[in-house]
């Protein structure tokens, strides 16, 4: 049996913040992003971590993304 995960119902300030940014990103809300939003210390520290990387990051973006998808296929991602 596969246990879900719901979507918060009615996310605070700082998660529909976040949520923007995904969309803006991506088109929309990545799946680990509504995970996160449970717990929001954990998604403002993971933010400022992905954050820190995309801005001080030494690979050249198109790189970046391309091992953000391949390793989302090693591990079955859905992105």
């Amino acid at each position: 049996m596969v246990t879900r995960i719901s979507e918060i119902e009615r996310p605070g300030l700082a998660v529909r913040a976040f949520y923007k940014v995904g969309e803006r990103l991506f088109g929309q809300v990545p799946t680990p992003e509504r995970i996160m939003a449970h717990r929001v210390p954990l998604m403002l520290g993971l933010g400022g971590l992905w954050s820190s990387i995309e801005w001080f990051g030494r690979l050249p973006g198109e790189l970046r993304a391309l091992l953000q998808l391949h390793v989302a296929g090693l591990y079955q991602a859905a992105y």
